[in-house]
């Protein structure tokens, strides 16, 4: 589970979160949409501390962190966090000099202790869950974009996280190759993994989505289940963004 209450965060004199509240139970999927600059993205790196809250609290899984200005977490409770959490970016982030393969086994085996066998054995039965079980000894340079995707999912998933967070995983990809990643993401929401999701495809919200939230300017300005959020929003600026988004 996820409990987070009064966040906020500011680089400088900038307010980018004011003071988010949310609440996401154990097996369901998140969704975060809202214009270029609400602090979708901000948020979501605050869930695995990425970047650093300036005040309230955090709560995920068994570890509970509070925020205080001029204060600093000890590194064994950012670790403990930080486990618990298994992230994909919009750039893939795989290391370039490593085979698909040796991506998804390293971190099993330097952070996880695992025995190099074993790391292998699991990865190769995560690439072979997104559908790359042939693509094992690739390098990420012979690999499309979607297939580099579901190679940093597959990896973030060898850590066995409790939440999975997605920040926009398809807008570097080639619209073609958007389905793929996508279908492996609804693979993972179907098996009961949490997952917070931030992105700018409304129709793929609409169907993986338990709940969803749209900020704007730092502030949680509509929030429910996808039908209501998207077919019947309450406040005057989510019918604003998602008229814009239809014309």
């Amino acid at each position: 589970m996820i409990r987070v209450q009064g966040l906020h965060k500011s680089y400088g004199m900038q307010q980018v979160l004011k003071g988010v509240d949310l609440t996401l139970q154990k097996g369901k999927v998140l969704v975060i949409i809202g214009p270029s600059g609400s602090g979708k993205t901000t948020l979501l790196r605050c869930l695995n501390l990425l970047e650093m809250p300036d005040k309230g609290s955090l709560q995920l899984g068994s570890v509970s962190l509070i925020f205080q200005e001029g204060s600093k977490l000890p590194t064994k409770e950012v670790l403990n966090l930080r486990k618990q959490t298994g992230m994909v970016f919009q750039s893939f982030n795989l290391f370039p000099h490593l085979t698909a393969l040796r991506n998804i086994t390293e971190a099993q085996i330097t952070v996880q202790r695992r025995r190099r066998n074993d790391a292998e054995q699991r990865a190769r039965q995560l690439l072979e869950n997104v559908g790359l079980a042939d693509k094992a000894d690739f390098y990420p340079s012979n690999l499309s974009g979607g297939q580099q995707q579901r190679v940093a999912i597959a990896r973030a998933m060898a850590m066995e996280p409790e939440v999975m967070l997605f920040d926009e995983p398809t807008s570097a990809l080639d619209p073609e190759l958007v389905g793929e990643v996508l279908k492996v993401i609804k693979q993972l929401a179907a098996e009961g993994m949490t997952m917070v999701i931030v992105t700018h495809l409304m129709r793929f919200a609409a169907e993986v989505a338990d709940h969803v939230i749209l900020m704007d300017e730092g502030l949680i300005v509509e929030e429910g289940p996808p039908h209501d959020v998207f077919h019947n929003p309450k406040s005057s600026r989510a019918q604003q963004f998602l008229n814009m988004l239809a014309e």
